[in-house]
Order: C-alpha cells, then sequence, then structure tokens
C-alpha cells in the first residue's frame, strides 16, 4: 500500500526564484524536466528525502500546493484502493521526463493526491 510521501508538487509564479531561496536553505537541485510547463525537483540532501516539484502555475491556476505524491509497495495498491471505495481521474500515468508511474485522486474535500511506483 502506501509506503511514504514522494513528492509535494507547488505551483509558484517564479519557479527560478523559489528554487535559489530554497537552496539557501539547504536543498539539491534533483532534476530538472523539458516538459512544458518544466519542472524542477529540489530536495534535503540524502536518501529517501521528500522531493519538492516547482512548476510554474498557468493563469488563472492557483498558487501553493498542488498535490501530494505516495510512494506505493505494490502494483496491486490501485485496485485494493479502488475496493475501497477511491476513485481515479488518471491511473498508471508513465511521466517520460521522471520515469515515474502515476495515478491521480482526489478527496472528498477536492484535494488532489497522487500515487507513483
Amino acid at each position: 500500500m502506501v509506503k511514504r510521501v514522494d513528492h509535494i508538487d507547488f505551483r509558484v509564479m517564479d519557479v527560478e526564484s523559489l528554487v535559489a531561496e530554497m537552496k539557501r536553505l539547504g536543498f539539491v537541485e534533483v532534476r530538472r524536466t523539458n516538459r512544458v510547463p518544466q519542472s524542477v525537483e529540489i530536495a534535503l540532501p540524502g536518501e529517501n528525502q521528500v522531493i519538492f516539484e516547482v512548476r510554474a502555475a498557468k493563469e488563472g491556476e492557483k498558487l501553493g500546493v498542488n498535490h501530494i505524491a505516495f510512494k506505493i509497495d505494490s502494483n496491486d495498491t490501485n485496485d485494493k484502493l479502488k475496493e475501497k471505495g477511491i476513485v481515479f481521474t488518471k491511473e498508471n500515468n508513465l511521466v517520460k521526463d521522471t520515469g515515474r508511474t502515476v495515478s491521480n485522486f482526489k478527496d472528498s474535500q477536492g484535494f488532489s493526491w497522487q500515487l507513483t511506483d
């Protein structure tokens, strides 16, 4: 099932400015994607740190946390969660730039969540 937080996706006005600020706090750049919109992944040094995925907000898009993604431990996690009433809006989508396979759903409050391998 769910093992740990994998990454937190933030939408911001100025990606480079936030990345520079986080680097001053000790974060390191993990990856930059080539997709549009580009994202920059940063994390604290060390193994198994939560990744902060920073992307520019599109016009009219809310700033702040877009979603929180959880690392899962098996391929049948989605099926188990469906049995418990979780309804996925996107399932087993390969993101080529990151190599992650993701599945998205919203909770009863409308907040976005993601599962990743």
